[in-house]
């Protein structure tokens, strides 16, 4: 999986980077098939907002895009809040893909009725 470190309207330190790719890394430990990654800092220039630094995740998986905002008083906070949300997104997007109870009932149902011949009666 690749992962894309990018700044708006800021600069990213090599130490933020590292730790975005650390923390954000540990999501391919829940499912396996993602193509990549994105994460986006920006700041906010308004001094009445408390939470200045704004962190997005954009992640590309097969067919799918989650994402992922959140903001914090500084980059670790942001890259925390967002992590948590995104890893909440990939366990309901892989109990959604794994476990399909509905197609599972249907196919116990097909194979237990025998099917009967339709034709006219003599």
């Amino acid at each position: 999986m690749e992962i894309t470190v990018k700044g708006k309207n800021c600069d990213v330190s090599e130490r933020t980077r590292e730790e975005a790719i650390a923390k954000l890394s540990k999501v391919r430990r829940l499912f396996d098939r993602f193509i990549d990654m994105e994460v986006v800092f920006s700041e906010e220039t308004n001094p009445r907002i408390t939470d200045r630094v704004h962190c997005e995740v954009v992640l590309h998986a097969k067919g799918k895009y989650l994402r992922a905002s959140a903001s914090g008083p500084d980059h670790q906070t942001a890259i925390d809040r967002a992590e948590a949300k995104l890893t909440r997104q990939v366990r309901k997007l892989k109990t959604k893909l794994v476990s399909k109870p509905r197609l599972d009932a249907a196919a116990q149902q097909d194979q237990q009725t025998p099917m009967s011949a339709s034709g006219p009666t003599a």
